[in-house]
């Protein structure tokens, strides 16, 4: 893939404002500008569609919903809404939607399943585990399509990624060896990281990365300092403790709540002068310094294929979960000069994304 070369978000450059959009595409806003006033009628008029005048689908949102946002290929259901316009559908023709959102608090994710459950959905979509797990709490007979980032036979939600067997089917891109690559990332970048500190969120203590965090950390021989941090307040006092311990970089877990602060963990970071190695490619585009993640806008851009399968008669039961086969580094050179950090040419000659 060749290396993009990319003004730095922190300093004025572009940066999709909402961080589960995927990778910025900006082909995906031309193909889809057009669909933004069909759309956003589509959406708020969903709840008033006649039964079988055509399937509804409900989207189960963290962020707060926004449908003129996804028309435009953005916000965590724009590339969902190209892959369906690609396979013939046209919204507030061929699908109506219903959008229930969690607010940025995963703690309202059960009230908005529960209630998109109620209006009798023919599937619900989401783009994160946190929503996708609450949403097979709330339902077991709905087909849910969802991206999935922990491990979703583990977690119990499938049988097998093979054949999943139940009503949840979708994407997952959890590996074991992507937060040992994440790590060897960083200690390549910055050859003494121990001790590192852990930013973790305690409320997703369900999902594998902290203790995958920990194995790795073992087999590095990298001393960590782990932080939970559960609501934006806490990254402040994170952060001094961190100083205060010494920690030479630090590692950001995945969450969906980090997600939404990626910025105040950017600006923190660049305060203490700190080097972070984060989960997703915005992280980076907001001023910290490396990150490693699969496309994120490709995923969401394949829930449209098992939604199209599941409305014409597929069981999600037998639809395989789907795992990314390319990962991507993005790096802010612009961050690595304000930290004094001399990136190694063979962190420059991976990176897929350059952030000048």
């Amino acid at each position: 893939m060749a290396r993009r070369h990319v003004a730095s978000a922190w300093s004025g450059g572009f940066l999709d404002p909402v961080p589960n959009a995927g990778r910025p595409r900006p082909g995906w806003v031309r193909c889809l500008i057009h669909l933004a006033g069909v759309l956003a009628a589509a959406l708020p008029v969903a709840a008033a569609a006649q039964p079988g005048a055509s399937p509804r689908i409900g989207l189960l949102a963290f962020w707060p919903c926004d449908p003129a946002t996804y028309a435009q290929g953005t916000g965590e259901f724009g590339p969902l809404m190209k892959g369906l316009e690609e396979l013939g559908y046209q919204a507030g023709q061929d699908l109506s939607f219903d959008c229930r959102s969690a607010d940025l608090d995963q703690d309202r994710f059960k009230a908005a399943a529960t209630e998109l459950a109620g209006l009798a959905v023919d599937v619900i979509v989401t783009t994160s585990q946190p929503a996708g797990q609450v949403a097979h709490e709330v339902t077991r007979t709905i087909p849910i399509v969802s991206v999935v980032s922990g491990d979703p036979v583990a977690a119990g939600l499938a049988q097998s990624l093979a054949r999943p067997g139940g009503n949840l089917t979708g994407v997952s891109y959890y590996a074991t060896e992507l937060t040992a690559k994440r790590l060897e990332l960083l200690r390549e970048a910055i050859p003494q990281p121990s001790p590192l500190g852990v930013l973790s969120n305690p409320d997703v203590a369900y999902l594998p990365f902290e203790e995958d965090t920990k194995q790795a950390a073992r087999q590095f021989g990298i001393d960590l300092k782990i932080h939970h941090v559960a609501k934006p307040a806490g990254f402040e006092a994170a952060y001094r403790q961190m100083a205060a311990e010494g920690v030479r970089a630090v590692f950001v877990l995945p969450d969906l709540m980090f997600a939404a602060e990626a910025e105040r963990i950017a600006s923190l970071a660049l305060t203490h002068r700190l080097p972070v190695m984060a989960w997703g490619f915005w992280f980076a585009q907001l001023g910290c310094l490396m990150a490693y993640s699969a496309d994120y806008g490709v995923m969401q851009h394949r829930l449209a294929f098992y939604v199209d399968r599941i409305l014409k008669g597929a069981d999600p039961g037998d639809l395989p979960i789907e795992q990314p086969s390319n990962f991507y580094l993005t790096v802010n050179l612009a961050t690595a000069k304000a930290l004094g950090i001399a990136l190694p040419e063979s962190i420059l000659l991976l990176a897929d994304e350059v952030i000048e």
